[in-house]
């Protein structure tokens, strides 16, 4: 996954509109449009009274029409920019969306699964191996499952921290399971205490459901662990639009003047400008 990073945007959307205003700066500096339409066009007697004056002039719109260049490149590098971030968040919200989907459906079926096992659901084979009958493989693989999704949910959040503070608000709620991890060691559920991610236990995970149901159903279904899976799930796709900052925010009040001032009827205006002085030039 791409990141972003505001300072890099910030300091050429400032570049970007600091070479606008000097390109306008140049142009009409003491002068009025009038008069400075007249200084790059006037007529044949005006040329001649002054040469110096058009040489100066000249030389001011050469610089201008360089400064022109320069903020057609930076336009171009904030098309790109735009492309980029548009591209990195659809991508981030395409993994997003499904992470939460997925977390969710894996949460409902920890919650409404049969929690009614007893040590009948565990038979001992003649080499001293267990087998379990399909209603527990079928609890055991809902719960693994549960903890693989919140798992995968929690390191996507981790490791996209950095594309704002959303993402990090929400990496520290899905963290809340080192809280739990006395609870979750229960039912055969450890906790890392550095990343709060979780690992099962197959076996004591089948001895928690079948000898004590009540007490699995209560650490692990709705008021549980899958429950609190819901929650967070649920809250990040309500807050889905505050998870990272639009491109505005990203950058700042900058970018609507830059996008006022370089948009697709300036720029073109603004190189005709630079065009007609290198026309001018010849006769200079």
């Amino acid at each position: 996954m791409h990141t972003m990073e505001g300072g890099i945007f910030m300091a050429t959307i400032t570049q970007m509109t600091g070479a606008a205003r000097s390109i306008y700066a140049s142009l009409y500096a003491n002068n009025s449009r009038t008069e400075a339409t007249a200084a790059l066009f006037g007529d044949q007697n005006r040329r001649q009274r002054g040469s110096s004056f058009y040489s100066a002039q000249y030389r001011g719109a050469e610089s201008s029409a360089k400064e022109l260049r320069s903020i057609m490149d930076i336009a171009d590098q904030a098309r790109k920019l735009r492309s980029s971030y548009a591209e990195t968040s659809s991508k981030f919200y395409a993994a997003y969306d499904s992470n939460m989907k997925d977390l969710r459906k894996s949460a409902g079926k920890v919650s409404g699964m049969d929690y009614q096992l007893s040590s009948s659901d565990i038979t001992t084979n003649a080499d001293g191996s267990k087998s379990y009958s399909d209603r527990l493989k079928n609890a055991i693989s809902s719960v693994k499952d549960l903890v693989s999704q919140y798992n995968e949910t929690t390191d996507f959040l981790r490791d996209n921290k950095s594309l704002g503070k959303g993402v990090r608000q929400l990496t520290t709620e899905f963290s809340d399971t080192t809280y739990k991890a006395d609870s979750y060691a229960k039912v055969g559920i450890s906790v890392d205490a550095s990343t709060g991610k979780m690992k099962v236990n197959e076996d004591r995970l089948a001895r928690a459901l079948t000898s004590s149901p009540a007490q699995s159903e209560a650490i692990l279904g709705k008021g549980g662990l899958a429950g609190r899976a819901d929650r967070h799930a649920q809250y990040a796709q309500l807050s889905r639009s505050r998870v990272i900052p639009s491109m505005e925010q990203a950058i700042g009040s900058q970018l609507n003047y830059a996008s006022s001032m370089l948009n697709g009827r300036s720029l073109p205006t603004m190189s005709r400008y630079s065009n007609m002085l290198n026309l001018f030039s010849i006769y200079v």
